[in-house]
């Protein structure tokens, strides 16, 4: 079989050697597209498919600068296992400074994640770069990575939960357990149907027995909120939430102030592990940053929903800052 002239045993090596030639060999695409005979739109996506297949590994290693200080503070303070709190030099745009933040998390958390048999990924921006910049290679250990939620494919393949769950067992040499299901559904009734089948069935029980998750917050009402960004909240569901004071956003679920399971509909219809069962694991990793977030992460904080956080220096002050009283350091 041929795929675009080339056999599909050859297609590896054919991006390997436009790889090569791009990153080591100094070559442009145009004149990578001349030597091949192709177009330099397609010379682009040939470059872009040996990235997306792990045959590049592009990584830029930051020195990791923490601020021990005030991650023993925030530790103290609300009770939790880790806190990892990274500078960030001001004169560097928004992307960079994403990217940065995903670097630094991956190195931190690179051998927790490898040693858990069964890790669990939720999605967007923060999870993704974090995914993006893990070390491409197999672990020592064989396991499975599963989505903890449905599909938010509204934001974007990158941001979507069910590609960065297969990007991180790519990245691992594991096998990846999907979500068959969009994140939130039309009705209750559809969600308590999909809930109820073998197929969700089956992974939601799964997730229950994860070592290790990642995940990130949102606050609803915020314009970095990627519900509200994908369109997955309607004027009523907004109206809704701002009568019952929401004040984060976690894997699709809302939470009051004080990490409190908001009695509104849209929670119901949400498919994937509840907030309570994240009490659970072991590990849960939240990973943000945002100083219009901060709310959200308390309501995270206050509802026992984590034991580890991987922040900046503005949004760790920001946190501190609005906080005068000690968190209880019973996390069940």
């Amino acid at each position: 079989m041929r795929d675009s002239g080339v056999m599909v045993s050859d297609r590896d090596e054919l991006l390997a050697q436009v790889a090569y030639a791009y990153y080591l060999g100094g070559e442009g695409l145009s004149q990578i597209a001349k030597r091949l005979g192709r177009s330099v739109s397609m010379a682009s996506r040939l470059l872009q498919e040996a990235r997306d297949r792990n045959l590049v590994d592009i990584r830029i290693n930051y020195p990791l600068t923490r601020l021990s200080d005030m991650e023993a503070e925030i530790e103290e303070r609300f009770g939790i296992d880790n806190a990892h709190v990274f500078t960030q030099p001001s004169r560097i745009d928004s992307g960079e400074q994403l990217y940065r933040y995903g670097s630094l998390c991956a190195a931190s958390i690179d051998r927790a994640l490898r040693e858990a048999d069964l890790i669990a990924v939720s999605w967007g921006r923060h999870v993704n770069t974090i995914v993006g910049n893990i070390s491409a290679g197999p672990s020592d250990r064989q396991g499975t990575v599963v989505q903890a939620s449905g599909a938010s494919g509204a934001l974007g393949d990158d941001h979507d939960g069910a590609r960065i769950a297969q990007r991180l067992a790519d990245r691992l040499g594991r096998s990846a357990r999907l979500m068959p299901s969009p994140l939130i559904v039309d009705t209750v009734h559809v969600a308590e149907v999909l809930r109820n089948s073998a197929s969700i069935t089956s992974v939601l029980d799964l997730l229950k027995r994860a070592d290790v998750l990642l995940t990130s917050v949102g606050a609803p009402f915020s314009d970095s909120s990627g519900l509200a960004r994908s369109g997955y909240l309607s004027e009523a569901d907004l109206r809704d939430l701002r009568e019952k004071n929401a004040a984060a956003d976690i894997l699709g679920f809302h939470l009051d102030r004080n990490g409190e399971f908001l009695d509104v509909e849209i929670n119901h219809r949400v498919i994937g592990i509840l907030p309570e069962d994240l009490r659970r694991i072991p590990n849960v990793v939240l990973a943000v940053t945002g100083t219009d977030r901060v709310a959200a992460i308390l309501a995270i904080l206050r509802g026992k929903y984590c034991n580890s956080i991987l922040t900046d220096r503005a949004t760790a002050k920001a946190l501190l800052d609005v906080v005068d009283q000690p968190f209880s350091s019973n996390r069940r």
